[in-house]
């Protein structure tokens, strides 16, 4: 469901075992609190052992964040695999596309672990480092565009500001007060005034240094 095919039955069957306790989980915490919810209360509702559940995920954050470290690593695919001529500014958008197809389609769970994140201090300082893992990947895809090393000050400028769309996005939900994710042409409309003022501010940079 979250994840690519897999090639083997073998394969098939560890994913759908997975994935059956990302979904017992995130509902298990969304309803009696992540605190409050261990792992042998998961593996009953799943039906598996708790050596089973710890096999797959050895800490209780490893399941909230599942959902995202496979959304991570279809980025960090888009944009190591982009065709030639195809800049990382282009990859992200087709990427946020087809993420928010699979948003549509897997709304109810992704939108429990939202809420499970929002309700517990602990889960969004993770979901912070998770999101600097993000704009590590933005800043490799535009430093090879620019012609630069990733740890130089443009590309990490451009990434850093990148993010601070989709943060303003989640703020802006949260300020709502429900978990309901814009629709995706405000998303891009904001990631494009995003892209005015990073390549501005590039340019801006690169002739400070000339």
């Amino acid at each position: 469901m979250f994840t690519v095919a897999a090639n083997s039955l073998r394969e098939r069957k560890k994913a759908q075992t997975r994935e059956k306790i990302v979904l017992v989980a995130l509902n298990l915490f969304a309803d009696d609190g992540y605190s409050n919810t261990t792992i042998a209360r998961i593996a009953e509702e799943a039906e598996i052992s708790p050596r089973t559940v710890a096999t797959y995920f050895p800490a209780k954050e490893d399941i909230v964040f599942y959902l995202s470290e496979q959304t991570k690593d279809r980025l960090a695919q888009a944009i190591s695999e982009k065709p030639e001529g195809v800049d990382t500014m282009t990859a992200l958008r087709s990427w946020l596309k087809e993420e928010r197809d699979l948003f549509e389609q897997h709304h109810e769970v992704m939108g429990c672990q939202r809420r499970v994140i929002d309700n517990e201090e602990s889960l969004r300082v993770r979901e912070q480092a998770l999101m600097r893992d993000f704009e590590i990947i933005l800043a490799g895809g535009l430093a090879q565009d620019l012609g630069m090393e990733s740890t130089d000050l443009e590309p990490r400028l451009a990434a850093a500001a990148t993010m601070a769309v989709f943060d303003l996005i989640r703020d802006e939900r949260k300020q709502r007060g429900d978990f309901e994710m814009p629709p995706v042409d405000e998303q891009l409309a904001k990631l494009d005034q995003a892209l005015t003022f990073i390549t501005g501010g590039v340019a801006a940079l690169r002739e400070a240094g000339e």
